[in-house]
């Protein structure tokens, strides 16, 4: 349930954030918006008219958009009536937007405290599973393992081999709670935990480490530098993946909402720093030149400015992003189902 809410208020941020971004920049460019929809078409129903735009909930909850005649330069204030380079800003303004938002949500992961390795031996609890037998143990988060089976541990990889090599068998773990050692707690690993992500005992585990907290000053700086890195390492790995450096791994929403679910049972400051890794990506995927994406649209902004002014004939241009658009959904559901298939381990039907 936790990783549903998180799922479904992280991927509505995104849109919400992106849509508002074409809103606003549309509304300072004296264009006329008719719709703001969350969802793609068919209209489920209409949440609320305000200054003449309809704000509707629609059937397919993949995406938003922003209804502002982009299409058809003969309708009076529309988005297509308007110049290149008005054009050009509102198309762009929902991928800078949700640029903006990594920016913000990187800043808040420093300002609520980034994880400064101690170098002490030891692994640490950042978080227990409910239930889990570490949870019915008496495990707490902020504790350190510094022991398995009079064994001590070093670090936290040591400390997963350990648990690993004893699935099934009570272990005696020694922990260290507020700088002070407890006596020996008996658990068992489990052998079939309820999914992958809880793990044998229920623990997510790190190296032993203090909190350090940013102030306001110091952490948009660092949130832009954050910004900058998961640009560039997100641009690494495709050309890493083009030259066959690395498998290429799409994932749709099924993906997200598994990785969402796993980050949310685990880190919830890892959560916040997962919704601004996706608001990136979300970014770049949408300047893309591929039509019915906002980098499609530019394009078509672009070779109007080629040929000097003279534009693609709406209906040509609007057919290739209906086109584009078929595609795109076509495309995801092929995504959901490879997702499906990988998460679930399904397996294709042989007749």
């Amino acid at each position: 349930m936790v990783g549903l809410v998180s799922f479904i208020a992280i991927l509505g941020l995104l849109i919400f954030v992106h849509e508002l971004g074409h809103f606003v920049t549309a509304k300072l460019s004296g264009v006329r918006v008719e719709e703001f929809g969350f969802g793609l078409p068919p209209r489920l129903l209409t949440l609320s008219t305000w200054r003449g735009m309809d704000i509707t909930l629609n059937a397919l909850p993949l995406g938003g958009f922003v209804r502002m005649s982009e299409d058809d330069p003969t309708v009076e204030g529309g988005l297509a009536s308007k110049g290149r380079g008005t054009r050009a800003l509102v198309f762009a303004a929902g991928a800078l937007m949700n640029m903006v938002l990594a920016v913000v949500l990187y800043s808040i992961v420093f300002m609520s405290g980034i994880p400064i390795p101690t170098g002490a031996p030891g692994a640490e609890i950042v978080a227990v599973v409910p239930r889990s037998p570490a949870a019915q143990a008496g495990f707490e988060t902020g504790d350190i393992i510094v022991a398995i089976d009079s064994q001590q541990v070093q670090d936290h990889e040591e400390a997963i081999q350990l648990i690993r090599g004893r699935l099934g068998q009570p272990i005696q773990v020694v922990l260290q709670r507020n700088g002070r050692q407890l006596a020996p707690i008996t658990v068992t690993p489990r052998v079939s935990p309820p999914s992958k992500e809880e793990g044998a005992l229920g623990v997510a585990l790190s190296l032993p480490h203090i909190t350090k907290l940013y102030p306001l000053w110091e952490a948009v700086p660092l949130g832009l530098g954050a910004t900058y890195r998961a640009i560039s390492e997100t641009f690494a790995f495709v050309q890493a993946a083009i030259r066959k450096q690395t498998p290429f791994q799409v994932s749709g929403p099924v993906g997200i909402y598994s990785i969402t679910s796993q980050v949310a049972r685990t880190n919830p400051r890892g959560l916040v720093e997962l919704a601004g890794l996706l608001s990136i990506n979300l970014a770049i995927v949408n300047l893309l030149p591929l039509p019915a994406l906002d980098g499609g649209r530019l394009v078509f902004v672009v070779l109007e400015w080629l040929r000097r002014g003279r534009r693609i004939p709406p209906e040509k241009e609007g057919l290739v992003h209906l086109v584009g658009m078929v595609v795109l959904l076509s495309f995801m559901l092929v995504v959901t189902f490879f997702d499906f298939q990988r998460i679930f381990n399904w397996q294709i039907p042989r007749w």
